[in-house]
């Protein structure tokens, strides 16, 4: 079986920064505050840890749990109505072929969808909901599983597994995202990552740093999605692994950039991938 996870924003659609939007609100209306940090410290970031540090911003210091909690609680009874007015203002819209892609992928046997989202569950499913996509994840990973995105990976495959009856290794774990944040998180596992780059929210130098196996503008080309996940042969029919002649132009693009093959990569899987030999990424 394979385990496709997709992040949320970004990734599955564009809220009009709907997240950010109804934090900030809430931190005003809840203490006369007006956060003060910047918006690249949370793209990509889990809402645990971007709660955390926009707190900070005002006061200086970590919340407690209670006030998190408290924190949590308002933003989720404000989210629904901020996304009302982003799809008002047409800010609100799915990516480029998603709709087509969750509808094909959601087909084929052997192939279980779920997520891997900064979100919490309940902000993830309200932003879903307009769209009618949450019919296709069952299961998932969320903001509040845990601050470091990586572990919260591992919670998601966990997750599936229970629920699904079937260990998952990290060779059948496919994550879809749109920062290095889910790159990374990703590599850290051993699991197989792939980028969008329609949304354009993330740094670029670090996404290309990063080296997903597979970039691609949206999602309109499923045959290359499909090629990427192992569910259509490659037309060259060369075995997966040889690079002297790639099974697909992914491999060959992704050698180029990091001078590291299929076969290589997976020796590379036993470690975090900050802690390669090579030195850091950034």
């Amino acid at each position: 079986m394979k385990l496709v996870l997709f992040d949320i924003d970004g990734t599955l659609l564009n809220t009009g920064a709907s997240g950010v939007k109804t934090i900030n609100e809430v931190i005003y209306k809840k203490y006369g505050k007006q956060p003060n940090y910047d918006v690249k410290e949370i793209v990509g970031q889990t809402d645990k840890h971007n709660f955390d540090l926009i707190y900070k911003s005002v006061f200086n210091k970590k919340p407690t749990t209670k006030v998190i909690n408290e924190i949590l609680k308002d933003y989720l009874a404000a989210l629904p109505g901020e996304i009302q007015h982003q799809i008002k203002n047409k800010k609100y819209r799915t990516l480029s072929g998603i709709e087509n892609f969750l509808k094909e992928l959601s087909k084929q046997k052997g192939v279980v969808l779920g997520l891997a989202t900064g979100n919490t569950e309940g902000a993830a499913r309200i932003k879903l909901e307009p769209a009618g996509f949450n019919k296709y994840f069952a299961i998932g990973g969320f903001g509040w599983d845990s601050e470091d995105r990586a572990k919260m990976l591992a919670v998601a495959v966990k997750k599936a597994s229970k629920k699904y009856k079937y260990n998952f290794k990290p060779e059948d774990v496919f994550i879809i995202g749109d920062t290095h944040h889910d790159i990374m998180a990703a590599k850290a596992n051993g699991y197989h990552s792939a980028v969008v780059l329609e949304s354009s929210l993330a740094d670029k130098e670090k996404l290309l740093r990063a080296a997903a196996e597979l970039e691609a503008k949206d999602f309109t080309d499923i045959k290359l999605w499909f090629m990427w996940l192992g569910l259509t042969p490659d037309p060259k029919g060369v075995k997966k692994g040889s690079y002297i002649m790639p099974a697909s132009a992914i491999e060959h693009v992704f050698f180029s950039r990091t001078g590291i093959d299929e076969e290589s990569l997976k020796k590379f899987r036993i470690k975090k991938y900050e802690d390669l030999e090579s030195g850091t990424l950034w």
